[in-house]
């Protein structure tokens, strides 16, 4: 019983601190407006464990890699917690090294699904000007995966691009899917 807690909690804590920081990577990575609410939000919350790691690592472009390292670093703990409350059997760190990658992943993916379907369910609701604040944020996130799709599918006028970009993030998680239970199931 208390491990089950204890293991809920651990996913908890991990889930918003995980989304917290990939976003602040992203939204770094995108060049979103820095004085932004929500992200001047996301930096306050984020800068207690960016800020030491940030003296270690390089600011490369507009990448910043402190982000990718905490998250690596919280995605082992994570791990190495599971495995100490034995939910999980001891896994070698060579496979942790993938897991942690696929987790990674699978979290970024999830970011840029939830966006997409955020961006659809305000398409047809209407916006007021809070919603508008939000949405520009998250119309400068999805802004590159958009470019990735070159042609537009157009039927009259409805877009069905971020249709096809929604099923292949699924198509990825799915991917995701089977290389985590290959590497972590069958190792």
């Amino acid at each position: 019983m208390i491990q089950n807690i204890l293991e809920f909690l651990i996913e908890i804590a991990y889930s918003f601190a995980i989304i917290f920081i990939l976003l602040r990577f992203l939204l770094q990575l995108v060049k979103a407006n820095f004085y932004h609410p929500i992200v001047q939000s996301i930096v306050k919350v984020t800068n207690p464990v960016i800020l030491p790691i940030r003296k270690i690592t390089p600011i490369i472009g507009s990448a910043d890699w402190s982000c990718i390292l905490a998250a690596v670093i919280i995605t082992i703990v994570k791990y190495v917690l599971l495995m100490i409350l034995k939910v999980m059997v001891p896994i070698s760190p060579l496979i942790l090294a993938g897991v942690v990658v696929l987790e990674i992943s699978r979290n970024v993916i999830y970011i840029y699904l939830f966006a997409y379907i955020i961006q659809a369910i305000s398409s047809w609701i209407g916006s007021s000007p809070r919603q508008t604040i939000f949405l520009s944020l998250l119309d400068q996130l999805t802004k590159p995966i958009n470019k990735l799709v070159p042609f537009k599918l157009r039927a009259g006028m409805m877009d069905f691009r971020p249709m096809v970009i929604v099923l292949a993030l699924f198509l990825g998680l799915r991917i995701i899917s089977y290389f985590y239970a290959k590497l972590v199931f069958f190792s």
